[in-house]
């Protein structure tokens, strides 16, 4: 048995705890949190951590495959400025550089706490790393395409390359996924709905307001966008709908959906999907967000609405790190007012629960092993993230 106590524990199945004992045995399978008055008489040596113990974290949005553009990309300009540029980059990247960055970035994930993450992929690269490492990764095949002409070939190789992944990959899921609203032909997002039922889904919503504009009349960088990359389609002339409404028809209603960035995402639009998804859950970047937008999403009009959030880290292409802790950090710091609870609950739970994990993964019950976290250089009493807080994980999860 492992007795592991700190100056507060968050189980996330519970309040915080003080005083307390986190009991695991020696492979991390949780017994319970038990007060130490409670334990008093018993033979046990405890491992006491200056900080704060919760369960390992769960990344629901990251690009692993672009860690070779790590600060190669300018800040604050804007996504069609940073999509721009991405390509650019994604052009000359060299095949051995991209797998060690790869490899680099997955190593200081799971150090950083992460236990499970879902990674995004447009090819193979990650396909190797994940044949021989036991990390859980949910593998997102990523498509896009808007001329319904090659609708058919985009998916063979997006389906190609799945089952790659599904054979390969040690640990974790895999299922093909639209890339964002506005970048699919009607051909090519009805054969993603089509493979997708069943799987997890996960899709590019409302980054910024390019998207609205695009739905809405046409207009804007994305029309742009899609005429330089498909000179001979004609040209879109939107439908007059939020870009949910537009797409959501695809998909069936019981479909386990998750929505990454939501920046500019409204109250009409979380009407809209909270009332056609039964299984929704909204991904926050706000670190991403900053990089590439200077913008955070209205985060507590998600809470007004009890929307199921989680939290992801995107790629190091918007992100000087991907760690789940910086991202709480910047929430916290714009947001006081959200307990560091209710930020753990979405770093840890909401993430296993999307992934279906949350029987093994997210917080201190009984027989799970979701892996344990220290955060350190906390503030105990109220709770508080700083700019010097830290996380590592200390125990492994056992999936």
């Amino acid at each position: 048995m492992q007795y592991l106590s700190a100056d507060c524990i968050i189980p996330v199945s519970g309040k915080p705890c003080y005083d307390s004992v986190l009991i695991t045995t020696d492979d991390g399978k949780i017994e319970g949190v038990f007060p130490k008055s409670e334990l008093k008489g018993t033979l046990y040596e405890i491992h006491h951590y200056n900080g704060i113990l919760c369960p390992g974290f769960v990344n629901t949005h990251c690009h692993l495959e672009l860690s070779h553009a790590d600060e190669l990309i300018s800040e604050g300009k804007g996504l069609d400025a940073f999509v721009r540029q991405l390509e650019k980059v994604k052009r000359y990247a060299n095949g051995l550089y991209s797998r060690n960055k790869t490899e680099d970035a997955a190593h200081e994930m799971e150090q950083s706490g992460i236990v499970a993450t879902a990674d995004i992929t447009n090819g193979n690269i990650t396909s190797d790393f994940k044949r021989y490492n036991k990390q859980y990764f949910h593998t997102f095949v990523e498509v896009f395409g808007s001329n319904p002409a090659y609708a058919d070939t985009i998916f063979k190789n997006a389906d190609k390359s799945r089952r790659k992944f599904a054979k390969y990959s040690l640990s974790g899921g895999v299922s093909i996924v639209p890339h964002a609203t506005y970048s699919l032909s009607a051909e090519l997002f009805e054969l993603v709905a089509s493979a997708g039922k069943g799987e997890l889904i996960s899709i590019h919503h409302q980054e910024n307001n390019d998207e609205n504009l695009f739905f809405k009349d046409g207009s804007g960088p994305i029309a742009s966008r899609r005429k330089a990359f498909n000179p001979d389609l004609p040209d879109f002339t939107g439908t007059g709908m939020r870009p949910m409404e537009s797409v959501a028809r695809y998909f069936d209603p019981s479909q386990k959906i998750l929505l990454v960035h939501n920046t500019v995402t409204e109250q009409q639009d979380i009407d809209f999907v909270e009332n056609y998804f039964s299984d929704v859950y909204w991904c926050l970047c706000p670190n991403a967000n900053i990089y590439i937008e200077n913008q955070l999403p209205d985060i507590n009009l998600f809470r007004k609405n009890n929307c199921t959030i989680t939290l992801g880290t995107d790629s190091l292409a918007s992100n000087h790190q991907l760690s789940i802790l910086e991202e709480m950090k910047t929430i916290q710091k714009q947001y006081p007012e959200i307990p560091l609870q209710e930020l753990v609950t979405w770093a840890t739970l909401n993430g296993a629960a999307f992934l279906g994990l949350n029987s093994v993964l997210g917080s201190f019950e009984k027989g799970k092993m979701p892996g344990v976290v220290i955060i350190e250089n906390a503030d105990i009493k109220t709770l508080m993230l700083n700019p010097r807080s830290t996380s590592r994980l200390i125990i492994p999860a056992g999936l």
